[in-house]
């Protein structure tokens, strides 16, 4: 619907009657911009989710309604979409959006197009369900540790009592019945972090981030101080967001890039900013295994690994949490690599508005 209201607005410039027309009586919300980010008009439908009034919007700046993604929509190449976008109307209440930007007239210097998709609606039904969903992983978490301290017990139990009358190959099955224990305990304490990531409340303050990678890098330097890892972290890295979630982020990205190094006799870990499209990446490389990019699509979805656990021993939880947790802040979480060549894992979290 976009790209025919584009090619009206060019086909039929020399009418610019007919454009306006074209343009006012659209039923999808849209703007027209400048590269410099400022409205020049907006069709009845814009208005009305915007200001709810006939208050014209023409004049105003994207930033007064789009206050993380203002930069993003005028400095991107058209055309492109967020897929979710949060809007601030006259009033100052916000919902989330789809928005999908293609140009309106020649040049790079040309007028850009924006159409907004309120999702409102389908944000609720698909926050009910989630709520839902993650009620039922968070009792069946609670409930599967129970049974589960009761195996692991008397496992131990018999290993300690009745060891000496076991042969090699009975022995051999308590040690695998006790690490099955310990990867299922393990398994369940990243699926109630994964719960947690969506039901814990917000409270965003603007984070020092560099320091909080340095304590990361102290806790994974205590944990093995053996390791010969060089890690480094751009000074004056800053970002909004929650301290307990986003040390939750840090944990898992620089963890993963710990662990996944571990095989290089002398490792290389560093955190720095990348900037793209007018944002802020924040990045996560390591020198370590790295994996095969065709897999990338597979990579933030929960219990998905993929190396061996032999390899690499985990619960493929990681990841998914902090691509939860990024998302949850409005931000975007992806990752490159090859293999034997290391990975770089970047997100991008929106700034305060």
């Amino acid at each position: 619907m976009t790209n025919t209201l584009a090619r009206n607005l060019s086909e039929f410039a020399p009418d610019p009657g007919f454009t306006d027309s074209v343009f006012e009586r659209h039923p999808a919300p849209s703007l027209l911009f400048t590269r410099e980010g400022v409205i020049t008009q907006a069709n009845a439908a814009a208005r009305q989710v915007l200001c709810d009034t006939e208050v014209p919007v023409a004049g105003a700046s994207l930033a007064d309604f789009f206050p993380s993604h203002s930069r993003s929509l005028a400095g991107m190449a058209p055309p492109f979409s967020l897929p979710r976008a949060a809007l601030r109307r006259a009033d100052g209440s916000t919902f989330m959006a789809r928005v999908r930007v293609v140009a309106a007239g020649p040049g790079p210097a040309g007028l850009l197009l924006a159409s907004i998709e309120d999702l409102s609606e389908f944000e609720a039904e698909i926050d009910a369900a989630n709520r839902e969903f993650e009620a039922l992983t968070s009792a069946a978490g609670h409930d599967l540790r129970g049974p589960l301290r009761i195996l692991k017990g008397f496992t131990e139990a018999l290993a300690d009592e009745c060891g000496d009358v076991l042969n090699e190959e009975g022995k051999n099955f308590l040690k695998e019945i006790l690490k099955a224990g310990d990867r299922m305990e393990g398994l369940i304490d990243g699926l109630l972090a994964y719960s947690r990531a969506s039901r814990a409340d917000l409270s965003r303050e603007n984070l020092d981030l560099t320091t909080l990678v340095e304590l990361v890098y102290y806790e994974l330097r205590h944990a093995q101080p053996n390791r010969d890892v060089a890690c480094q972290v751009e000074p004056g890295i800053h970002a909004w967001g929650d301290v307990r979630l986003m040390m939750t982020v840090l944990r898992n990205l620089l963890g993963n890039a710990w662990k996944f190094s571990s095989r290089n006799a002398t490792a290389g870990i560093r955190c720095h900013l990348e900037e793209r499209d007018g944002r802020n990446w924040i990045c996560v490389t390591d020198d370590g295994a790295g994996f095969d990019m065709t897999q990338a699509t597979r990579l933030f979805k929960p219990f998905t690994r993929l190396h061996r656990q032999d390899e690499f021993p985990g619960h493929g939880m990681g990841l998914a949490t902090a691509h939860r947790i990024v998302k949850r802040h409005g931000g975007e979480i992806e990752a490159e690599s090859r293999p034997g060549e290391g990975t770089t894992v970047r997100f991008y979290l929106p700034d305060a508005g």
